[in-house]
């Protein structure tokens, strides 16, 4: 028997009336290295579920041979990770499969090692760069030691370096007998598989040796495309579109970049390179005004905009078109010109208005969700436009379409920038500048920066050189007015969450059981006390618990601030529904609404539970790492194993839990990102921001629904049960 056969399998998702699989069948034999092609939505990525039993199929039969462990990498990195600690997340699989402290420990540190994410054990996992969390999500499956090994597009994210070292370790676990089914849109990685299978609208149109893939030029040509001739490099003109001088970013615990320089000139294709997790994102954000830079000066001729590297936290609207219509409708355009520019944006993305403009969002494949951020992008019309890896999990020829459509961009006059890890990409730009010559030096079209560039002092003032007055001048300032919303929901964060080295107090120090049972024991009485004087009482209580753990009372301070409009929007619905009691006194009345002595006082309890509440936990996140938290509640519900309920599921649960909440906040800030670029909330403050954040939760729940999903499938594939 085959370790793996699927005969005659059909497939179709809910909702849809496409075959996502139709009449498919193949055997995998032991020991196999099988790589698979085909273009976004072929359906590569529905076979790859299938083969790890995550689908069943609506007719045909699935075998998989008796104890055969199979281990999927996803496409998407962040929503594999199910632990908020790197170390903890590549032992969450050998957990799961009951081995020993001993072999969890090993297999973590090898499979670190592996992935050259070693130095990075103990950092959270949300601190990750997109390229590191993909490694991250394979460390995690490699940890099973899996006996059929499905990657589905792994080295979408990585870097040059870190392709190659991935491949190359795939290659030496083939050859230690593993079968290993690879699914990729890279030609390289492809011929390193001994079997190649090429897919296209859900049936295999080709399956044969690695030989016969090379001898059959019509195959590869429908997968990889014609060679292309590259374009001619454009000549720069004398026209600065975006100046960038000194610029500097970090966080308070580790820098980013510092005396950063760029410029670039209008009409101009631009490619930027470097690894993983060296700060091109960041720096892209502080360009589009999304980040705050700590000193430096932003010069551009109109304010530039920006697709984001998740291609996921871009999309909110339910309909294709409806999304890519978001930022035109935003800048006042309606009827046949909004119509109009819908069509070409969506045309020039490779994703035609007749076949997806009424398509739901969510149910695009990932590759037509990329495409589909790319054209809400282009739809703005703007000067200049940043893409942050464009082409990442794209099939070549959707690859080499939006570097056609990125140099078509620039003929228009476009200023277009964009990040790359594919070396024949940043070829097809007129230049290519690479990360480190960015730093400590300068970086212009010409490799060098034109003599006479005056810039102004600070972002705030930011304005285009004073040696081209033909250029416009910024209109609003730099960064965006309300970017500040991200680094808001940045801080109200982190004012729950423990800091890379926490201080040592009178509070770290105790065990971990024990700081759980003081913060157990402060919490609940804070919570159930009545009096407003016991309330106040217990106020004293959890200032003085922060005061000895050295906890910063601003943090919580701050996020009560934060969090203020939506207390205070409960405590008004409450005083509809409050009930007045006999003995209440009657302070106002009007209609449905009545003010007493009983619902002033319930609002005074209310802000003193939540001021409470706040600070206490705050303190305990303060001063309790994840791991503490996990090794706390261990030891507290070690009691209950007695009577086997199942306490590590409790605990496994607790560290999920701690996961998502961070990713949850992360797709927020992805929301707000994507409609300040796209021109949502303008220079709204006060009352109307908040009216206009109400929207902001439609999607927040969608994608907290669709997160969840993920998550679930992340569990399963770690064979958590």
């Amino acid at each position: 028997m085959s370790l793996l056969e699927i005969n005659s399998v059909e497939y179709k998702y809910p909702q849809s009336s496409k075959k996502a699989l139709d009449n498919v069948s193949l055997c995998v034999e032991r020991g196999e290295y099988i790589a698979v092609l085909g273009s976004n939505g072929s359906g590569k990525s529905t076979m790859a579920r299938l083969m790890a039993g995550f689908f069943k199929p609506d007719s045909g039969t699935v075998s998989l041979q008796k104890d055969v462990l199979p281990g999927i990498v996803f496409q998407q990195p962040k929503e594999q990770i199910v632990a908020g600690i790197v170390e903890r997340d590549t032992a969450f699989g050998p957990q799961n499969l009951s081995m020993t402290k001993g072999e969890i420990e090993l297999r973590t540190i090898e499979c670190l090692s592996v992935v050259g994410l070693a130095d990075r054990a103990s950092s959270r996992t949300f601190e990750l760069s997109l390229g590191q969390t993909q490694r991250l999500a394979f460390s995690g499956i490699l940890a099973l030691f899996p006996d059929l090994l499905i990657l589905d597009e792994v080295t979408a994210m990585l870097d040059p370096a870190s392709r190659n070292e991935l491949v190359e370790f795939i290659d030496r676990w083939n050859k230690k007998g593993h079968t290993v089914i690879h699914v990729t849109h890279d030609e390289d990685e492809a011929l390193h598989a001994k079997r190649i299978i090429v897919m296209e609208s859900g049936r295999i149109v080709f399956d044969g040796l690695r030989e016969e893939f090379m001898a059959s030029p019509h195959v590869i040509e429908s997968v990889f495309g014609k060679d292309e001739v590259l374009p001619e490099k454009k000549v720069s003109s004398s026209e600065e579109s975006l100046c960038v001088k000194d610029l500097s970013f970090g966080y308070p615990e580790r820098k980013i970049f510092s005396g950063l320089n760029l410029c670039l000139k209008k009409g101009t294709l631009t490619a930027l390179t470097g690894p993983s997790g060296c700060g091109k994102s960041t720096l892209f954000e502080c360009l589009a005004g999304l980040k705050t830079p700590q000193s430096g000066t932003v010069s551009a001729v109109s304010r530039p905009v920006l697709a984001l590297q998740e291609s996921e936290a871009a999309l909110f609207e339910p309909c294709a078109a409806d999304d890519v219509a978001f930022g035109p409708l935003n800048d006042g355009l309606s009827g046949k010109e909004l119509l109009e520019r819908v069509k070409e944006s969506m045309q020039l993305a490779g994703i035609p208005y007749e076949d997806f403009g009424d398509r739901a969002t969510f149910s695009l494949s990932g590759g037509e969700k990329r495409k589909l951020s790319l054209a809400g992008i282009i739809a703005l019309d703007r000067d200049i436009l940043i893409f942050d890896e464009p082409t990442a999990a794209l099939d070549p020829l959707s690859r080499k379409n939006v570097l056609r459509t990125m140099k078509e961009l620039a003929s228009r006059g476009k200023t277009v920038l964009f990040s790359t890890h594919r070396f024949e990409e940043a070829l097809y730009a007129d230049e290519s500048i690479a990360w480190q010559d960015l730093l400590g030096g300068t970086a212009a079209s010409e490799g060098r920066e034109p003599s006479g560039t005056k810039h102004q002092d600070s972002p705030e003032s930011a304005g285009v050189n004073e040696t081209a007055p033909e250029q416009k001048k910024l209109s609003v300032q730099m960064p965006l007015t309300n970017s500040k919303m991200i680094e808001s929901i940045g801080k109200t964060a982190a004012a729950f969450m423990a800091p890379a080295k926490i201080p040592h107090s009178a509070v770290s120090v105790l065990p971990a059981a024990l700081k759980f049972i003081l913060f157990a024991a402060i919490l609940c009485v804070s919570v159930l006390v009545y009096s407003p004087a016991a309330g106040i009482c217990m106020l004293g209580v959890n200032i003085l618990y922060a005061v000895l753990a050295k906890y910063p009372i601003k943090k919580a301070a701050g996020a009560f601030v934060k969090l203020f409009p939506w207390l205070l929007l409960f405590i008004v619905f409450g005083m509809f529904f409050y009930p007045t009691l006999p003995d209440d006194k009657v302070i106002f009345s009007c209609g449905i609404f009545t003010l007493s002595t009983g619902r002033l006082a319930m609002t005074g309890r209310t802000f003193l539970r939540a001021a409470c509440a706040l600070i206490s936990a705050g303190t305990f996140l303060f001063t309790t790492s994840e791991r503490e938290i996990m090794d706390g509640l261990t030891v507290l519900l070690k009691p209950l194993s007695v009577v086997k309920i199942p306490v590590r599921y409790f605990v496994l649960v607790t560290g999920i839990i701690f996961r998502f909440v961070p990713m949850l906040l992360d797709e927020f800030c992805g929301i707000i990102k994507t409609q300040l670029v796209r021109g949502a909330f303008g220079e709204a403050r006060g009352l109307s921001k908040l009216k206009i954040l109400v929207p902001l939760f439609v999607p927040l729940i969608l994608q907290t629904f669709r997160k969840a999903h993920y998550l679930a499938d992340a569990l399963t594939a770690r064979y958590f049960s």
